[in-house]
């Protein structure tokens, strides 16, 4: 646990909507991008899609490189007034809406293993805060596993069901992209202490504070930090966070 449950929601993605090893391999590969501009990220490396296609297989159809990090880590986050964060040393970001939802608790409860909870949470989350997808200048998903960062592309809406993995393949979550995503290099090849959300919402800040160095995305300023958690895709919870 949890690989198996996951795999079986990857192999049933694959299997309705015609999704392909290469697909998951392109998440790797996107991530370990970004991890090169980090000098924080764990595995920093060069992955070539030919590296990440020969990674072992672990649970049919996730291999090695579909996982995330067994790391160490944590973080804070400090949410105060408007007014208060006016005298804040550094520049303050705005929470422009927030949704969260929970489906079942247990993989056999799913009722579709190809949809995540952020369907709801993601369209509470944007109604709130007032955009849609188009408007979104960085997403930093929660990648415990490569093809969950599919998921989480359609069920907010970034594309249609069935269309994440060429969304992918195209390059638009990888630097120069149309969809940054996966900025530090994510659970994948950045960091994955356990509780991962809070890494995502940290790097998103620091995208819009145009903190990141290297990585940086030009002029960013909304970001969407989107997480799951329970038992496979149990509950989700979506931010939209602007620059002020």
């Amino acid at each position: 646990f949890p690989i198996g449950h996951y795999a079986l929601s990857a192999a049933r993605h694959m299997h309705q909507y015609g999704t392909t090893l290469e697909h998951l391999a392109h998440v790797a590969v996107t991530a370990r991008k970004w991890a090169g501009l980090n000098p924080k990220a764990w595995s920093r490396e060069p992955l070539t899609l030919d590296e990440a296609m020969a990674s072992p297989m672990l649970c049919d159809p996730l291999r090695k490189v579909d996982c995330c990090l067994v790391t160490d880590g944590g973080g804070v986050v400090i949410v105060t007034s408007k007014e208060r964060a006016r005298d804040a040393r550094k520049k303050p970001v705005r929470v422009l809406g927030a949704g969260e939802s929970h489906c079942q608790w247990h993989v056999a409860q799913c009722p579709d293993l190809t949809v995540t909870p952020g369907v709801v949470s993601g369209r509470e989350a944007f109604g709130m805060a007032g955009i849609t997808p188009s408007d979104v200048d960085v997403l930093e998903p929660y990648d415990n596993f490569t093809h969950a960062v599919l998921l989480y592309l359609e069920d907010l809406g970034f594309c249609k069901k069935g269309e994440a993995g060429d969304f992918i393949a195209e390059g638009r979550l990888a630097p120069g992209g149309s969809l940054p995503a996966l900025t530090s290099g994510g659970g994948l090849s950045y960091n994955h202490p356990g509780a991962l959300g809070i890494l995502l919402l940290i790097e998103a800040v620091r995208q819009l504070r145009h903190e990141a160095g290297a990585r940086q995305v030009k002029d960013a300023e909304i970001a969407v930090a989107h997480g799951t958690g329970g038992l496979a895709f149990s509950t989700a919870s979506t931010v939209v966070l602007a620059r002020e």
